[in-house]
């Protein structure tokens, strides 16, 4: 019955947990009919169904009568946006923690704190080939690790 009466099913159970708190509270001044406690429990459910209802159009205009300023973005399109950036920081890190300390020195220095190539072979003591061919070969590993994160094609021409 509180479904036929409420909008939606939370608020239905609402309802019906509502009475069944008031069968139990008021157990002994509840009226029996014919054995069954269910026409109380019926009166009741439709009493608190018109409560509820009620006292959301209250709460409703109260919400209508506070001027608004305009459009307020939804916060938890923010914190979705803020969590899936700490997923991504988690794997990329972990990524980076996978690889041997000669890669992760290519990357830190090339890609982190974008050296060229050749400052980056001057201060690894290396040539400037090893350090394209390590930074290429890096990337393309991150790219397969980390394919998850990797731009649509809309994304990428956009």
């Amino acid at each position: 019955m509180s479904l036929v009466l409420m909008r939606t099913t939370w608020d239905a159970e609402e309802v019906a947990a509502t009475a069944f708190f008031e069968l139990w509270r008021k157990r002994d001044k509840v009226r029996v009919v014919d054995g069954s406690v269910l026409p109380w429990l019926l009166a009741t459910t439709a009493f608190a169904a018109k409560n509820s209802l009620r006292s959301r159009r209250r709460y409703q205009r109260l919400l209508n009568r506070i001027p608004h300023d305009g459009d307020v973005p939804d916060h938890a399109d923010e914190v979705a946006r803020a969590m899936d950036s700490l997923k991504i920081s988690n794997d990329v890190r972990g990524a980076l923690l996978d690889l041997n300390q000669r890669d992760a020195s290519v990357v830190i220095l090339c890609m982190i704190q974008e050296l060229p190539a050749s400052e980056a072979a001057v201060v690894l003591g290396i040539p400037e080939g090893t350090v394209k061919s390590r930074l290429s070969r890096v990337k393309s590993r991150l790219r397969g690790t980390l394919h998850e994160y990797a731009p649509t094609t809309e994304e990428a021409n956009a």
